[in-house]
């Protein structure tokens, strides 16, 4: 068998504590709490969102206690004086400008002896139309207007619409000159001013050209 243990003899006593079983032991009180029961409206504002935006500081109010400066204007400029027009040159020393240029039309019949030559290169199978404009581009780029008249030639000539006809500018204060000296009452054209220097200028070339077709057909 094993031993008991012996009760531990106590020589002193204590006012807290005792051996003496029949006194109920001291014990520490704790406190129950009790949790409150949660509210149904409590729930119901937990399932919102709550707002987490941090709200805007209001704007200070303009204010037009002090409006800005007013910029300070453009100094104003002195009026300028008109410029007075320059006097008009008399009309007695102003010289015509030989610059300034006219078109006229240029006019060149064919003779009659010319004519018979066109018909023979004709029948080498050169067309005289042809032989008529070639002679009539080389008379144009030749032709130097002189300021004098030139009376038309006698000479016999075919119609004119079997002639050239062209253009070219001649200074305009020479045909005036020629015009006021030979057609005072403005009767004939500009060109007929010219004819008289142009068409034989054509003939010569006209007379070439026929020669030169004659030698290569």
């Amino acid at each position: 068998m094993m031993p008991r243990k012996r009760k531990t003899a106590i020589h002193g006593r204590d006012a807290d504590y005792t051996s003496d079983f029949s006194q109920p032991l001291p014990t520490n009180k704790i406190e129950k709490t009790t949790t409150p029961k949660p509210d149904a409206s409590a729930n119901t504002s937990q399932k919102t969102k709550p707002n987490t935006r941090a709200p805007k500081a209001a704007q200070p109010a303009k204010t037009t206690d002090n409006p800005k400066p007013a910029l300070p204007g453009k100094p104003k400029s002195a009026p300028t004086r008109a410029k007075e027009p320059a006097a008009a040159k008399p009309t007695s020393l102003v010289k015509p400008d030989v610059s300034d240029k006219r078109e006229i039309a240029l006019a060149a019949a064919v003779k009659v002896e010319q004519n018979t030559k066109l018909v023979a290169l004709e029948a080498k199978g050169i067309s005289a139309k042809d032989a008529i404009t070639l002679a009539g581009r080389r008379a144009v780029e030749k032709f130097v207007p002189k300021q004098e008249f030139v009376e038309k030639p006698d000479d016999e000539r075919m119609p004119m619409r079997q002639g050239y006809k062209s253009t070219k500018r001649v200074p305009a204060a020479m045909l005036d000159a020629l015009r006021d000296k030979h057609d005072p009452l403005r009767l004939s054209s500009d060109g007929a001013m010219m004819r008289g220097q142009f068409e034989p200028l054509f003939w010569s070339c006209l007379d070439e050209v026929i020669e030169e077709l004659n030698n290569r057909f």
